[in-house]
């Protein structure tokens, strides 16, 4: 355990906890807590490719705060990157990619409705049972040297999280919002979309266009004949909050690496209009953003490594730095040390950086914070069944006290 004492906070660090280790892949954790309590870490066990014929996820349980972990199943057609907890029962809803409906089409998508439930004990799925539509424009088709043949194309769109009184979409007025990514047909960069659901996730409907390619700073990688290692995305991987004031404020990833801080934007009508973005000192992939009980804004993302923002600023203005994987280092035996491969050059990430950077913060109890992180010891490579190393998944809780 250590302390840090900034402006206004005082942040706890409890010891990491191993949630599971593996050859293979071991690596992209999502986590998300029931509302009786139960938490539930998602870990892909496939390789970050195009072209695979199935997305698996292996699911652990803890029933102790995260102090233990249980390995329960895995799973492909249940996989999602967004848990959204469900207050009236002990379930957690389940967004998963979606397919165009009606087929030749790229408006309309429907998918599986899934419903973790019981604590985790259970999964029920119901075939085209969720839907999205509405989109003012078509999605562009995801290339087709990349779609295995005899699959469906489902376009170049995902969704993605957002904060909750645990963790998945916010509830406004009685309408769940939760966050897509996407590729418009015609653009080369995503936009980030809002959409809205009144029927338990069942239909999700566009409201607005949070942010689209035109919010991408001008960067020495897009000047035309320029070919560099870093490139940009497009507001991507987004998390939103609501903030004290009412306003909604989503965080966005736009490129890979620490050239590529941070898109945000507020809205002050639930979500129908949209500020221009504004860029965080944050930089680079999947923020998880979180609102506390005591107010503090807390943030991770990363890569080139692992940081932990934290503003005491109501709509989050300032922000102060905390380096996770120095603190998880200065716990781990040499065998679990966390090398970020700091060059910023795609091939050498790839090769020796031994973590994603990809993570989620929970608030498990009134300012107690569950971050949820990966080792990966070869970089994107897989790690050979033959070998003394173990890709690895750990929880580090935080406590984060207003002084």
């Amino acid at each position: 355990m250590s302390e840090i004492n900034l402006p206004g906070l005082k942040v706890t660090f409890g010891d990491p906890v191993m949630v599971a280790e593996g050859v293979g892949h071991c690596w992209f954790p999502g986590m998300g807590q029931f509302p009786t309590g139960e938490l539930l870490v998602s870990v892909s066990i496939v390789p970050d490719a195009h072209g695979l014929l199935i997305n698996a996820q292996g699911i652990y349980i803890s029933e102790d705060q995260g102090k233990t972990w249980e390995y329960r199943y895995t799973v492909s057609e249940a996989s999602a990157r967004v848990l959204i907890p469900r207050p009236d029962d002990n379930d957690m809803l389940v967004a998963s990619r979606m397919e165009p409906d009606p087929p030749e089409q790229w408006r309309s998508f429907s998918g599986p409705y899934v419903r973790y439930q019981e604590g985790g004990r259970r999964i029920t799925i119901e075939n085209k049972g969720a839907h999205m539509e509405g989109l003012p424009r078509n999605v562009k088709a995801t290339d087709s040297a990349l779609v295995p043949p005899g699959t469906v194309n489902r376009g170049v769109q995902s969704f993605d999280g957002s904060d909750a009184a645990r963790s998945g979409a916010l509830e406004v007025d009685g309408q769940l919002l939760m966050t897509n990514y996407l590729e418009f047909g015609g653009d080369d960069l995503y936009s980030t979309v809002l959409l809205g659901s009144t029927d338990e996730g069942r239909t999700w409907r566009y409201i607005s266009t949070v942010a689209g390619p035109e919010a991408v700073p001008p960067h020495p990688s897009m000047a035309p004949g320029v070919v560099t290692q870093s490139t940009p995305h497009g507001p991507s991987e987004p998390c939103i909050v609501q903030l004290e004031s009412g306003e909604l404020m989503c965080v966005m990833r736009v490129g890979s690496g620490p050239d590529w801080n941070l898109a945000r934007a507020y809205s002050a009508d639930g979500g129908r209009t949209w500020s221009e973005c504004d860029y965080l000192p944050a930089w680079s992939v999947e923020p998880s953003l979180r609102r506390l009980s005591n107010g503090t804004l807390a943030l991770s993302t990363g890569r080139p490594g692992i940081y932990l923002w934290l503003s005491t600023d109501p709509r989050g203005e300032a922000w102060e730095q905390i380096d996770v994987v120095q603190r998880h280092n200065s716990w781990a035996p040499p065998e679990q040390q966390i090398n970020p491969e700091r060059s910023g050059a795609q091939k050498e990430r790839h090769a020796k950086d031994q973590t994603t950077a990809y993570t989620e913060l929970v608030e498990i109890a009134p300012n107690k914070l569950l971050l949820v992180y990966d080792r990966t010891p070869f970089g994107w490579n897989p790690v050979p069944i033959d070998s003394d190393e173990r890709g690895r998944i750990y929880v580090m809780p935080i406590d984060i006290a207003r002084v």
